[in-house]
């Protein structure tokens, strides 16, 4: 591992990505005591997922890293919000096949969102859910947004109009309040600082949002710095921008990944 303690690991999050994945070990009180990051070059099938966490997690996995519980992060876009007053279990694929391409075999789950009363709908890699189910045993599963969105929801309470962009290597997940209502959970891709900023204001504008009064939060990988383009270009039309990665020790900040990994859980 890339930081080592004396102190057993008792739990394990994977971040899953489309183009990778990391772990990162806290203990009990969700303090990081070590983090890995693999990446694969561009969008990946989940089969190519599947072979490079199975290099990772062998047999005997769980008692060399005295893992004693597993959470898993899905980041696919393959997923909806759908209020709870027309919510149905048994309908979880028509959610989704409006906006996203089903193949025979897809699984499909659904997290409850209780703050907004509403549900998060996704595919979640079944041949990568089997594996770890051999290796560890039960475990819990969920997609990015739906604590992405409950911690938005708490925040939004102190401002009018709240955005919280959640920031990866090359993604942005999106989510916007006013007075308390969420009005918009969406992803983009990007890969230039051009980009993110034309993701964001654009965003902006077509929910209404007023430039001069909404509060924008940045969490994960992006960075309060001059050297950073995008934000030099946010700084240009947006009033209200602040960070708030939460702390964690000197070793971890610069490792890639760790932020947006850390700042999900």
């Amino acid at each position: 591992m890339s930081v080592s303690s004396t102190y057993p690991i008792h739990r394990l999050s994977i971040f899953i990505l489309q183009d990778g994945f990391s772990f990162l070990f806290t203990d009990a009180l969700h303090s990081p005591l070590a983090f890995e990051n693999f990446n694969l070059d561009g969008s990946h099938s989940t089969a190519k997922l599947l072979k490079l966490l199975k290099t990772q997690i062998t047999s005997d996995f769980v008692d060399t890293k005295k893992v004693g519980t597993l959470e898993v992060i899905y980041a696919n876009p393959q997923f909806s919000i759908v209020p709870q007053a027309y919510f149905e279990e048994s309908h979880l694929p028509h959610y989704l096949k409006y906006s996203s391409k089903l193949i025979e075999g897809d699984d499909f789950s659904y997290d409850e969102i209780l703050s907004i009363q509403a549900n998060t709908v996704y595919i979640p890699y079944v041949n990568i859910n089997n594996y770890l189910f051999d290796v560890f045993g039960s475990f819990k599963f969920t997609h990015v947004f739906t604590g992405l969105i409950e911690k938005a929801y708490k925040k939004s309470l102190s401002y009018k109009e709240y955005v919280r962009i959640h920031v990866s290597r090359h993604h942005i997940y999106f989510a916007a309040f006013r007075n308390q209502k969420m009005l918009l959970a969406n992803a983009f891709a990007f890969e230039t600082a051009e980009d993110f900023a034309y993701y964001v204001l654009f965003t902006i504008n077509e929910l209404n949002l007023n430039r001069e009064e909404v509060s924008i939060e940045f969490t994960g990988a992006f960075k309060n710095t001059e050297e950073n383009p995008a934000l030099n270009i946010l700084y240009t039309y947006l009033k209200h921008l602040s960070f708030s990665n939460a702390d964690a020790l000197p070793q971890f900040e610069n490792q890639e990944g760790f932020q947006e990994h850390f700042n999900l859980l």
